[in-house]
This record gives structure tokens, sequence and C-alpha cells, in this order.
């Protein structure tokens, strides 16, 4: 064993004993690909390459100001930029170059492996996304998930495909752990069950053509208001030139035969007028944080195979602090 083996040991040490050996070596020899850098999305990030999994970051945007308001606190705007100017990085750049550096300082060891892409999802082949373990995206629109979801299904082991944004208090994801995933569930101690495949399954592509006035389950009569939330501002900030909100969705909720008491809620305030201004500026740090920890573990147990996944959608709010998952079925 050489003096590399070593210092992976020992600074891993932790998560072998917690993971095990193999479970470690799965997430080192893995990449995760991160679509469009949000504070949730980069949360997810830092835990991870803390943790030795390697990071791809695809963000043709540009810096700074797709990421100006960006609420995490290791990828803050001005570190960031800072980084960037160490570096010899223009300040005008994309986001994915800009944040390349604080990458590479997160976690020496895993130098050489993390890279960038700097080209728009549209210029990219559907093959460049299959060469990914998993792909944790947000701000996509519909059409761009349902295009990757397709692609991912060409290959034939199952990858990981999550869809993420927080929006004030609240926070949603979308998780296709792809058909042909197989787990083992904790049964106790050093007690694992034998490999079980996910069901019901469901793609993400089917998830984002799923009628929302249907979306319902044993626990909820009414579709759950966090979930029909995330949709509405997935449309709404797909629009290059966006409409005044209040309009947007009243006619959003017309077309998916949804009225407006799908966005009320007993414990906030839910008037159109209050979220058009969460549609601006929708993330708060805490929400971002608790749900990219949550979303991190379920990419670690993708990676490993080990413990039971969060079929399918899982939604935050951060009024109670709880975190539930709902499971979105074919009509």
């Amino acid at each position: 064993m050489g003096p590399r083996a070593d210092k992976h040991d020992d600074v891993y040490d932790r998560q072998i004993r917690l993971w095990g050996a193999d479970a470690q070596k799965k997430m080192s020899n893995a990449r995760v690909l991160y679509i469009n850098l949000t504070g949730v999305t980069c949360e997810i990030m830092k835990n991870l390459v803390l943790a030795g999994v390697a990071a791809v970051v695809c963000d043709s945007r540009p810096y700074p100001e797709a990421v100006r308001e960006m609420p995490c606190s290791f990828f803050h705007a001005e570190d960031m930029e800072r980084a960037a100017s160490e570096n010899g990085i223009s300040s005008q750049c994309t986001v994915a170059k800009s944040v390349q550096p604080k990458v590479e300082e997160l976690n020496p060891l895993l130098a050489g492996r993390n890279s960038i892409e700097e080209r728009p999802i549209a210029e990219l082949s559907d093959d460049f996304f299959t060469q990914f373990d998993a792909i944790v995206a947000s701000r996509l629109t519909v059409e761009e998930a349902k295009r990757i979801s397709t692609s991912l299904q060409k290959v034939d082991e199952g990858k990981l495909f999550i869809v993420t944004d927080t929006f004030g208090f609240d926070g949603c994801a979308h998780l296709d752990f792809g058909a042909s995933h197989k787990y083992r569930r904790e049964l106790g101690k050093d007690k694992l069950s034998d490999l079980m495949p996910v069901e019901p399954y469901l793609s993400m592509a089917d998830m984002m053509s799923v009628p929302l006035e249907g979306a319902t389950g044993r626990w909820d009569k009414s579709v759950p208001r966090i979930l029909v939330l995330h949709r509405l501002l997935m449309d709404y900030w797909s629009l290059v030139d966006k409409p005044e909100f209040v309009k947007f969705a009243q006619d959003w909720l017309a077309i998916n035969k949804l009225s407006s008491s799908a966005l009320s809620s007993d414990v906030q305030d839910c008037s159109l007028e209050t979220l058009g201004e969460i549609a601006q500026h929708p993330e708060v740090s805490p929400v971002c944080a608790v749900l990219g920890g949550i979303l991190g573990n379920e990419v670690i147990k993708s990676l490993t195979g080990k413990g039971g996944p969060a079929n399918n959608v899982m939604m935050f709010s951060g009024f109670d602090g709880g975190c539930r998952s709902f499971l979105l079925k074919k009509n």
C-alpha cells in the first residue's frame, strides 16, 4: 500500500467505518454531474466532494450574474470572484469556470478528477449524460429534464437523476434512480437485505408527464402544494422573457386544471403576489443546506447500493423542518 492509499484511508477513515471500505471505493470511483449551480446543488456538491466523490460542473450561464444571490457559504459569489482572480480567470466567464478553483480547494485528493463543461445543455449529445454515475440538476426546463431522462434510459445500468430547487422556505426534488437500480435495505447493524428493485418505478420523463390534477396519494387527498409550486416555478423560470407572475400563475393553474387553493397554506402567505417575489429571489440558505444534506445522502445510497431510496419526490418545508417523500404514479 503506497503513501497515497494511506492518506486516502486516513482522510476517509470515518466514512469507511460508517459505510464500509467497499462503499467508499465505489464513491471514490464515481463522478457526479452538476447542471446549473444553485444554493441546494452547491450544498450537495460540497458534501459529496468532501466525501471523495468527483464533481463535473456543467453551467454555461454568465458569471457572476447567475449566482450573485446564491446562498451557499463556501461558494459565495464574492469568494468565487476572489478565487477566480487569484487563478487568473477572467471575470467575464461561465459559472462552471468560476467555480472550478473552489471545487479543487475542497478536496485535494480529487485533483485531476474534477472537471467542468461550459457548453449549453442544448449543444451536448445524449451520450454525454450517460458517462456519469449520477446527475444533479437545478433550474432545468421540463423538456430538458425529459431529454436527459430519455438518454439515461438507453443504458443498462441504473443512474440517479435528481431535479431539485428551493423557493422561499420550501424545497422539492424529483428523483429517478434508474429502471435497473438495485439496492439492499439496511435491516440492522451490519445486516442487509437481498438485492431489491425500486418499485414502483417511474422515470423522470414520466414524472414530468403526470397530470398534476391527479397527483394524489394515500396520505394526500389533494396534490401537495410544494409539488405544484415547484412545477409552476420550473415553467416560469424556463421563460427568457418572463411575463408578470400573477397572470402567468393564474393561466398556468387553469391549464393544469388546478384551483388557486392548490397553492394555499395554513402557515405562510402563499398569495400569488408573494409567490411572485419568491420567484425573483427564491433561495434561503438554511433551506438549501438542509435539503442539500438530505439529497447528498440519497446520492450516496445510489452509488453504494446501500439503503432504501426516496422514491420518487421529496418535499421540504422550512416552517416545520420536515422532509417527506411522495410517490408520483401514472394515472
